[in-house]
């Protein structure tokens, strides 16, 4: 009879190689260090071989486990992927994605877009994971990510999908007070800003100060104002008439479509660009190159724009 390899310590074992650190390893597969320690010495004594050594602080595989980590991580993923084709015959061909977005984009430009995704792909069942920082980001263990930064979480590979404009909008109501003169509405409306939250993943936010000082607005109360420190309820703001706001394109999109805001000048590029982060691995699933795709395509409108 065959001598069974204990599974779950040579996943211990490749989280912690990976890692460097059992704490991390812990914390990927949802258990205690002292499971992956146990589980560790587990395989040391299955095998009569010593695996780790500590250096610094940090846990490091020993020349012999060195050998064989990139095959025993390969296996792993091998598993993972032939499971997950078993589950999607076992789900009559339906196929699973999940996606995280933050919050202010899921809602006022993802959300309103994901139909036509849904429509093209009827097999696909999609959840939306939402979050407000990036440490809620880094803890959603979704398929595909986007994200306002570009380095990616272990595990995924980061590209940029669009870089967004800013443009002053406001709502119809408040335009006509200053009979939709241009000049008037940025010199003398209430402005919205945006604040960086601590732990916030808005990156580098329009700021009406660089905006004024581009092209040669002088308005020296241009600090003050009502303020936010999410862009969702900046835009919510907007559109309730209460001042005018420096909108980023992907979020005010979808109320200029509608005429519930109007543009009112020139937009200028934000400097930080959301990026799409996919696993590094390869897929063999299609959904996820798929849904990729798709946003490619349906950012194309916000590129023009932040070129133009």
């Amino acid at each position: 009879m065959r001598k069974r390899v204990p599974l779950n310590a040579i996943r211990a074992f490749e989280a912690v190689a990976r890692n460097n650190s059992v704490a991390k390893a812990a914390n990927e597969l949802c258990v205690t260090p002292t499971a992956v320690s146990h589980q560790i010495r587990l395989l040391e004594d299955f095998l009569q071989v010593e695996l780790f050594e500590r250096k610094n602080s940090r846990v490091y595989p020993t020349p012999e486990a060195t050998l064989h980590v990139r095959q025993i991580t390969q296996a792993l993923d091998l598993i993972d992927d032939s499971v997950k084709s078993l589950a999607a015959v076992r789900d009559h061909e339906h196929r699973k994605l999940s996606v995280s977005a933050p919050a202010s984009l899921a809602s006022l430009w993802l959300v309103p877009r994901l139909g036509r995704f849904i429509e093209a792909q009827p097999d696909v069942d999609l959840s939306l994971r939402t979050y407000l920082n990036r440490r809620d980001a880094e803890q959603h263990d979704s398929d595909i990510k986007i994200c306002p930064w570009s380095q990616g979480v272990s595990g995924f590979q980061s590209e940029p999908l669009v870089e967004e404009a800013s443009t002053p909008v406001c709502a119809v109501e408040l335009a006509e007070r200053f009979d939709g003169d241009p000049e008037r509405i940025l010199r003398e409306a209430p402005l919205i800003h945006v604040d960086r939250a601590p732990g916030g993943y808005e990156g580098d936010l329009p700021d009406w100060a660089r905006y004024m000082s581009e092209f040669g607005i002088d308005r020296r109360d241009h600090s003050h104002g009502l303020r936010f420190n999410q862009s969702g309820q900046a835009v919510e703001a907007a559109l309730s008439g209460v001042g005018v706001l420096l909108g980023r394109s992907l979020l005010v999109q979808k109320a200029l479509e509608d005429g519930r805001l109007v543009a009112v000048a020139e937009c200028y590029p934000v400097r930080t660009p959301y990026y799409v982060q996919c696993p590094s691995k390869p897929k063999s699933d299609e959904t996820l190159q798929k849904f990729k795709n798709w946003l490619q395509e349906a950012v194309r409108p916000e590129a023009a724009l932040a070129m133009a």
